[in-house]
C-alpha cells in the first residue's frame, strides 16, 4: 500500500471512530488530554509517525475495547497491545479533563481509568456504594472476579491489577490529604459477604471487607456510615480542593448484580455539569437521613464489620 493510501486509511479510521462516538472533538479532546488541533490533524491524515501513547489516549477517550484497539493500532503498522502500554494507560488518567459534557464509560477498565482520574486530584470525595470501594479489593480478587473479562484479551488482567494496585495507593494518599466518606447499605453489605454461593469469591469478599475495617481503624479520615436504605444510585462525588469544577461518576450497576451478568458493555458515566451533579447532592441529602444512629460511632461501625468477617469463618 502506498504511503498516501495508508494515510488515507487512518485518517478515515480516526473520522469514523470519531463520528460513531458522537462526541465532539473538543469533549474527545479533553478526554484524551490532547489538543484539538493534534485531532484534526488525525482526522486529515496530517501526522506521518503518530505517537504510540497518544494514539492510545485517544483509544481510551472514544471507549474503545482492547480488541478494537489492537485493530487499530495494526492499521498504524504498531504492534499489539502488550504490558508495556499499561503506564500509557495509567497516564491517560493523569492527562484526562473532566468536561460538563456526560461521558459514557462502557469498558469496565475504562471505567476504573475514569474513576481513577477522578481519585487523582487532591480533595475531599463522597462514594455510595452497595459494597466497599473497589480500590481496596485484594490482589488477586479483579482477576477472578471478572474472569469473563479477562478472558477477551491477554492484557485484560494484569491492566486490571495494575488499575487495583494504582487506585489503592491513590486512596491511601487521598486520606492521608484529605476526607472520604463512604456510605454502605447494612442490608447490601451484609449480603455482598453472606449470598455468595462460590467459597472462592467469598474468601475475595472477606478480605475487601476486612481491609475496609483496617483502612478505617487506621485512618480517620475515613468515614463509614452504614445506611438503613439501599441507594440504586451507586456514584462517587469529588470536590477539588484547587476550587474546580466538582466531579462525578455514576456506577451503573443494581444492588442485585451479579458479576458476568449484563446484557451490554455499559458501566457508568463521568461528568461535572451542574444539573446532574445537584440531582445526585440532592440523592445525598436523602441517603444522610437514613443512616442508622446505632453505627454512627467509629467503634460500632467497626464491631459490625467484624461480625460480617467473623460470620464466614
Amino acid at each position: 500500500m502506498s504511503t498516501s493510501k495508508q494515510r488515507q486509511k487512518r485518517a478515515e479510521l480516526i473520522c469514523d471512530l470519531i463520528a460513531s462516538s458522537k462526541m465532539p472533538r473538543n469533549q474527545v479532546a479533553a478526554t484524551s488530554g490532547l489538543t484539538n488541533t493534534y485531532i484534526r490533524d488525525l482526522e486529515q491524515g496530517n501526522i506521518i509517525n503518530v505517537d504510540r501513547k497518544k494514539l492510545l489516549r485517544l483509544a481510551v477517550a472514544l471507549n474503545m475495547n482492547l480488541n478494537r484497539i489492537d485493530d487499530m493500532l495494526k492499521i498504524f503498522d504498531r504492534a499489539s497491545l502488550s504490558a508495556d502500554d499499561i503506564d500509557a494507560f495509567i497516564e491517560s488518567a493523569h492527562k484526562r479533563k473532566i468536561t460538563t459534557a456526560l461521558f459514557p464509560l462502557r469498558d469496565f477498565y475504562a471505567y476504573e481509568l475514569a474513576v481513577y482520574a477522578m481519585e487523582y486530584v487532591p480533595g475531599d470525595q463522597i462514594i455510595i456504594n452497595d459494597r466497599p470501594t473497589v480500590c481496596i479489593r485484594e490482589a488477586g480478587h479483579r482477576t477472578f472476579s471478572d474472569s469473563h473479562l479477562v478472558a477477551a484479551h491477554p492484557l485484560y488482567a494484569e491492566l486490571l491489577e495494575t488499575l487495583g494496585r494504582v487506585r489503592r495507593a491513590q486512596f491511601e494518599t487521598n486520606l492521608k490529604n484529605g476526607r472520604i466518606t463512604h456510605y454502605i447499605c447494612r442490608q447490601c453489605l451484609q449480603d455482598y459477604v453472606k449470598k455468595c454461593d462460590d467459597p472462592k469469591e467469598t474468601y475475595w469478599r472477606r478480605k475487601h471487607v476486612s481491609n475496609l475495617l483496617d483502612y478505617h481503624r487506621k485512618y480517620k479520615n475515613l468515614e463509614v456510615l452504614i445506611t438503613g436504605v439501599c441507594s440504586y444510585m451507586l456514584f462517587s462525588i469529588k470536590h477539588p480542593q484547587d476550587g474546580s469544577d466538582v466531579q462525578f461518576n455514576f456506577c451503573a450497576k443494581p444492588g442485585h448484580y451479579v458479576a458476568g451478568e449484563r446484557p451490554g458493555r455499559l458501566a457508568g458515566f463521568s461528568t461535572s455539569n451542574p444539573v446532574i451533579l445537584q440531582t445526585f447532592h440532592e440523592e445525598l441529602e436523602s441517603i444522610k437521613g437514613w443512616v442508622l444512629p446505632e453505627y454512627k460511632e467509629r467503634v460500632a461501625v467497626e464491631q459490625f464489620l467484624e461480625e460480617i468477617i467473623a460470620d464466614q469463618k
